[in-house]
């Protein structure tokens, strides 16, 4: 009788997951912590009296800052005419909802890369094309984090906007630097091949693209505010006022970049502390702010998982009807 032989995991593998798990834990007990500390009883009673008239205006919003955020990579991947936008926007939603577990902001990146990978694009190549998309979504945000300098007065509010004005020169900098690299296109498929491929492509896209560019900045901004009205509406419906809509914008946005630090799944319990502090300087009450990142957490998990579901089941059914 034959027996298959076990399945080896690698070193390497068993080390990354066991710091996925690590950071998970990590950030699910920083959030507990938070919990904790603007207390679990105010924060139910906060909850209890939330307006569901507003909260469905930030489930609406959060929908079509997705699609923003699809449109944007469709437009820098230009997958061709092959790849119509409405599958690749169901692609965009799977990764989307694999994102809200798993650490840093790459999850989706390598994803869709992938995906693209299976569609005849080379894999620098769409880990090119989409690396600028990211670039410009982080750039666009740390030039949004200057704002910080306008709202607060605190020092370190207001250190933050500085230094986010001080990474998104620094962005451009590193990118005039590199495209004085003139290095040519590296044949092998090991890392540093990669690597340095795409980032040609990305140079290459910039270049000869750059109306793509511009246009994926301002729907970026476009986006930026969208998740702002996110918030906004959330702190309506929880009968708090942390400001106009530029101010909520600004303060949601500088905290959540704390999210591309890999060390909690998607900024779980890091984000939460940030916006505590920040919508505290408006005055707003830990339970509100707690009660506010836990709905927006809440629905972006539901709404990102029933649309990967859906895609996935339908994808299952067209492949067992098209079999027969």
């Amino acid at each position: 009788m034959n027996h298959a032989a076990p399945v080896r995991i690698s070193a390497a593998s068993r080390t990354a997951r066991i710091r996925m798990v690590a950071v998970s834990v990590v950030g699910l007990l920083l959030l507990a912590g938070l919990i904790w500390f603007a207390n679990p009883t105010s924060v139910l009673d906060v909850l209890r009296d939330a307006d569901l008239g507003w909260i469905a205006l930030a489930l609406v919003v959060i929908l079509m800052s997705t699609i923003l955020g699809a449109m944007n990579s469709y437009l820098m991947a230009a997958p061709g005419p092959a790849l119509r936008f409405r599958r690749f926007l169901c692609a965009y939603w799977v990764a989307w909802a694999f994102g809200q577990i798993v650490p840093g902001q790459v999850a989706d990146l390598v994803g869709m890369s992938l995906f693209l990978r299976r569609r005849g694009l080379a894999l620098p190549v769409a880990v090119g094309r989409l690396g600028v998309d990211k670039l410009i979504s982080l750039f666009c945000t740390f030039l949004l984090s200057a704002g910080l300098v306008l709202i607060f007065s605190a020092p370190v509010a207001r250190l933050a906007g500085l230094l986010g004005v001080g990474a998104a020169g620094a962005l451009i900098v590193a990118y005039m630097v590199s495209t004085r690299w003139r290095g040519v296109a590296i044949v092998g498929t090991g890392l540093r091949a990669h690597l340095v491929n795409s980032m040609l492509e990305a140079h290459r896209v910039v270049a000869t693209r750059p109306y793509a560019v511009i246009t994926n900045a301002l729907l970026t901004l476009v986006k930026l505010f969208a998740i702002g009205v996110c918030y906004w509406a959330v702190f309506h419906a929880l009968r708090a006022a942390p400001g106009d809509l530029f101010e909520v914008t600004v303060t949601a946005n500088s905290a959540g970049l704390i999210a591309y630090i890999p060390i909690s799944a998607n900024g779980v319990g890091t984000v939460e502390a940030g916006g505590m502090y920040l919508f505290g300087l408006h005055g707003v009450a830990a339970p509100i702010v707690v009660a506010t990142y836990l709905v927006l957490r809440f629905a972006n998990l539901v709404l990102a998982w029933i649309g990967a579901a859906l895609v996935l089941l339908t994808g299952v059914w067209h492949r067992e009807h098209g079999a027969k």
